[in-house]
């Protein structure tokens, strides 16, 4: 083999190299970003691993709940409403766009153990289909959030003794 086809052949493969670096780089960086809006916004209830048990979780009214179990409960469009709009009592309406929640939504998958990923996602489709086959959309009060949605059934009173 000559030296020039051996360097035609090393630069396109480093091309290549580059190439797939960056197009996967893309996906590193949004999880990236929405790591750190994650927990500028939302560990201190949350937790670090989104399971409801964050500093500030027990000073609350109601206990912050996992965010994993959510992810199979709702539809991304409902998720990004619900951390939009906030949900009473506890958790204030999110300072965020919806591009910004999207990207702290994916990060919080994440965050789920691999053995309940599948299940989860196919709860999540459960729920978009159901969504889709009701064909009306979210109802909302006139303040844009949820009506009817607290969410407090699924939360727990904070346990004021612990220390």
């Amino acid at each position: 083999m000559n030296a020039a086809y051996d360097r035609g052949t090393f630069g396109i493969a480093a091309v290549l190299a580059l190439a797939l670096t960056a197009c996967g780089g893309g996906e590193a960086e949004q999880v990236s970003e929405g790591e750190a809006l994650f927990e500028a916004h939302c560990v201190d209830c949350h937790g670090e691993r989104a399971l409801g048990d964050g500093p500030m979780a027990e000073r609350l009214p109601i206990a912050p709940p996992s965010l994993l179990e959510h992810l199979g409960h709702h539809p991304m469009d409902q998720l990004v409403q619900l951390i939009r709009s906030g949900v009473p009592p506890a958790m204030p309406p999110a300072a965020l766009t919806d591009d910004q929640i999207r990207l702290v939504i994916d990060y919080t998958w994440t965050l789920v153990p691999d053995s309940m990923v599948a299940s989860l996602r196919d709860m999540q489709r459960q729920a978009e289909l159901g969504m889709q086959m009701d064909g009306m959309p979210m109802p909302t009060d006139s303040a844009g959030g949820m009506s009817g949605m607290d969410h407090s059934d699924h939360m727990m009173p904070a346990d004021t003794t612990r220390h």
